[in-house]
């Protein structure tokens, strides 16, 4: 399954957010209570949640996959028997950016919510801080 959107933001604010794991929630709604640990983001980097998934709430384990500033993050979500694996690509579009969200058709997909997204990139004064 494939999402598509165009946010109002700068690449370096939007792959800032989406590649931290703690802001999972942002735009995986079925994300909750994410738990990173300390040490900088990179691939290997393991970290906690709950996904809740057709109304029930699973603990979930996740882990960096892939991790290539500004452009490319991928998250592997792993819960009971089921694997999540959501590839995340970047592009700048102008002073927007372009984000394709791809994940691999084996189950039910999360849902990827760019509305939550915006409004959390809109609230948000962090900038982008690389490995971070």
């Amino acid at each position: 399954m494939d999402s598509d959107a165009t946010l109002e933001f700068s690449l370096g604010a939007v792959f800032g957010h989406i590649s931290r794991p703690g802001r999972l929630g942002d735009w995986l709604p079925q994300a909750a209570r994410v738990k990173v640990g300390r040490g900088p983001v990179d691939v290997g980097h393991r970290f906690s949640l709950q996904l809740v998934l057709e109304g029930d709430e699973m603990q979930a384990s996740g882990e960096l996959i892939a991790y290539e500033p500004p452009w490319s993050v991928a998250y592997r979500l792993l819960a009971g028997q089921r694997a999540h694996v959501l590839r995340v690509t970047c592009s700048a579009a102008g002073e927007n950016t372009s984000v394709h969200v791809h994940q691999h058709e084996v189950g039910a997909p999360l849902a990827v919510d760019f509305g939550r997204l915006h409004d959390a990139l809109a609230t948000s004064n962090r900038p982008y801080e690389p490995g971070k």
